[in-house]
């Protein structure tokens, strides 16, 4: 099987020549799933190379014909998704195309309404795609799966939810040796799936439900020595969704950590919830994480202001994120603040507070994201027929770092922008922002100094001898002094001159006298999220008697 990573434009940009890649976690582990059991696979991440057909007909050498292939999307990416499943059906007429990820998962009806695509993979990955492609080669029926999508007569079949993986420590290790590539940064791990917060803007939800798993600590210590003492990584990052959710966990992992000796040779990163760690874990806990070699953590505050932290349903305050802060500090623990401007009902005045309250404290980096409102999440719900929200094709615009990542003149419209400013207005304080926190001796010294620099941008040793990279670095240098310029002039004079080179930006212009206690919020379905627990605790039952889990049809009962 070819699993492939699409990307409409590389990670970073303009910046993206000189930020480096992270390893795309999820289509790793598929793909260390289906070699447990004898499924060859390769891997194709655009991030690294652009697929043509030439680049396919290589990719697939040696796999087993009729070929199967697998694309893996974001909502910012399914549209380069669709194309290279076009592609694929022009080149391979009797292949099978399989969509998975979180987009398909949501909108599998759209992916299978392009004509390129054969099946959709909704929900975790590893288990299912492994009985279709069992399936597909005559061991089973494809159209008894659960979690799948399909056609079947003329009629889009949704079967019903496939249960989650009982127990992720029966996935194998990452396959680093499918990512042999020196643009990647390897140093990346996971060592938990989900998150039980309801979030309205956090579309990950859509997967896990309320449910949280984690690897036992000799696994993530195994893994973790392959990273450091195999590929060399002096700084890794884990990509949970909420690292320290179970804090005894957590011990029992810097116990390991520091028995095997790898907290000398490695810093360690997390990004996790505030309450988490002051509630959770306490001071405990960050005294073990630093010294078990933790040197830093990514809180996501999203905004300095209560009243759209409640809108948003974190269930958790402002201020409990200065207090993790303060305490991370007082064991020498660095913290980012991963933040979000464009919350429904939110103003100028709040972005203001936001950017003050952060730049007042001791955070060490934050990046200002602009909000998407992503398919199946409450907030989408709540916002699709606002009028605020726009679509390009494909979901094109769907991108978080779409304002800080494109020229200030780039004509891409934001996905959303709340009735309390106008999009022009939204853009330039996400860029004037984001430029103010990341303008600054610190950031510049590690991009020049090459070393891990705010957002992990760094420039080539010797930069300044190549005339190429020169030339590209000047390019960058452009963009951002014509953004800063562009931002650090009133919005008065700026915005009329906006909207003239590009007359779009005046369909979304402030609604005069808008009151936003009309805001009406939309929760998740608690039938949806119970439903995924309940399917979890059945298949654990079952692995627990039996070993394995059920993800196929019973009685041939199948939901549409």
């Amino acid at each position: 099987m070819l699993l492939i990573n699409p990307a409409s434009e590389k990670f970073g940009g303009f910046l993206s020549r000189y930020v480096p890649v992270g390893i795309p976690t999820s289509l790793g582990y598929v793909a260390a799933y289906l070699e447990k059991h004898n499924i060859r696979c390769n891997v194709l991440d655009e991030e690294i190379i652009d697929i043509t057909p030439s680049i396919l007909r290589d990719k697939i050498e040696g796999l087993e014909k009729p070929y199967i292939f697998g694309i893996s999307c974001l909502t910012a990416h399914v549209g380069r998704g669709y194309q290279i499943a076009k592609m694929i059906k022009s080149e391979f007429p009797d292949s099978t195309v399989v969509f998975g990820g979180l987009h398909p998962s949501s909108l599998p009806e759209e992916a299978l309404a392009t004509g390129y695509c054969d099946y959709v993979v909704r929900g975790e990955g590893e288990e299912i795609t492994l009985k279709l492609c069992q399936a597909l080669r005559g061991k089973g029926d494809a159209t008894q799966l659960l979690g799948l999508s399909f056609i079947k007569e003329g009629m889009i079949i949704n079967n019903p939810e496939a249960p989650l993986i009982p127990d992720i420590n029966t996935i194998p290790p990452y396959p680093y040796h499918l990512f042999n590539h020196p643009k990647y940064d390897m140093g990346f791990l996971t060592s938990s799936r989900g998150c039980p917060y309801r979030c309205s803007y956090c579309s990950q939800r859509l997967l896990t439900g309320t449910t949280y798993r984690y690897k036992s600590a000799d696994y993530i210590v195994k893994e973790l020595d392959t990273v450091v003492n195999k590929f060399g990584q002096k700084a890794v990052v884990f990509y949970d969704d909420n690292f320290c959710l179970k804090s005894r966990r957590v011990h029992e992992l810097c116990d390991k950590i520091i028995e095997r000796g790898l907290h000398k040779k490695v810093k360690l990163s997390v990004q996790t919830r505030a309450d988490n760690v002051v509630i959770n874990g306490g001071e405990d806990l960050v005294r073990h994480m630093a010294e078990a070699g933790f040197t830093h953590m990514g809180f996501g505050l999203e905004t300095g202001v209560q009243r759209l932290a409640d809108l948003s349903r974190k269930d958790e305050t402002v201020q409990i994120h200065f207090d993790a802060l303060d305490l991370c500090n007082k064991y020498g623990m660095d913290v980012s603040f991963f933040m979000i401007f464009g919350f429904p009902t939110e103003t100028a005045a709040d972005r203001l507070e936001t950017f003050k309250l952060v730049r007042n404290s001791t955070a060490v980096a934050t990046k200002y994201n602009n909000m998407i409102p992503y398919p199946g999440t409450p907030i989408y719900n709540e916002l699709k027929n606002s009028g605020r929200v726009v679509v390009t094709e494909n979901w094109g615009n769907f991108n978080s770092v779409l304002a800080m990542t494109t020229s200030i003149f780039d004509k891409t419209p934001l996905p959303y922008v709340p009735e309390t400013c106008s999009e022009w207005e939204l853009k330039r304080d996400i860029i004037f922002y984001n430029l103010k926190s990341f303008v600054n001796w610190k950031s510049l010294a590690g991009i020049f100094g090459h070393t891990k620099g705010i957002g992990w941008f760094m420039l080539p040793h010797g930069w300044w001898y190549k005339p190429r990279e020169v030339w590209e670095i000047a390019k960058i240098g452009m963009y951002l002094l014509t953004n800063i310029i562009l931002t650090l002039l009133p919005l008065w004079l700026t915005e009329p001159f906006m909207c003239w080179l590009n007359p779009n930006l005046k369909k979304r212009q402030r609604v005069k006298n808008y009151d936003p206690s009309t805001y009406v919020e939309i929760d998740w379905d608690r039938m949806d999220v119970r439903n995924k627990a309940v399917l979890l605790k059945k298949a654990r039952d079952e692995f627990k008697e039996s070993g394995t889990f059920n993800v196929t049809v019973k009685e041939n009962k199948i939901a549409s």
